[in-house]
């Protein structure tokens, strides 16, 4: 049976309040390395999975060029929300368990 996910303005506004608590630097990490905690969808709730849990390198996070700056960090991470890469990036990891 398959599950509806989350709508993009949900999970923006979810992933957005998490982001506000944690930091922006939590969800964050250059390429090949994993940031301390990733975004992930448990019952159409976005929450924190954080580094050591099972599904953290199965959440989603922001890539971002190795030595960016706090200020470059917080506006790639708003782009990356306010785009949709993170929704779309959300989606397509999570394919099988909304469509199979």
């Amino acid at each position: 049976m398959s599950q509806t996910p989350p709508s993009r303005d949900e999970f923006n506004t979810q992933a957005t309040d998490l982001i506000n608590e944690l930091g922006t630097t939590a969800f964050c990490a250059p390429p090949g390395k994993m940031p301390d905690y990733t975004l992930f969808v448990d019952n159409n709730r976005v929450i924190a999975e954080p580094r050591g849990e099972p599904r953290h390198p199965y959440g989603i996070h922001c890539e971002v060029p190795e030595g960016m700056t706090q200020p470059q960090m917080d506006e790639a991470l708003q782009k990356w929300l306010e785009s949709g890469e993170a929704y779309e990036a959300f989606i397509s990891t999570n394919v099988c368990r909304f469509n199979c």
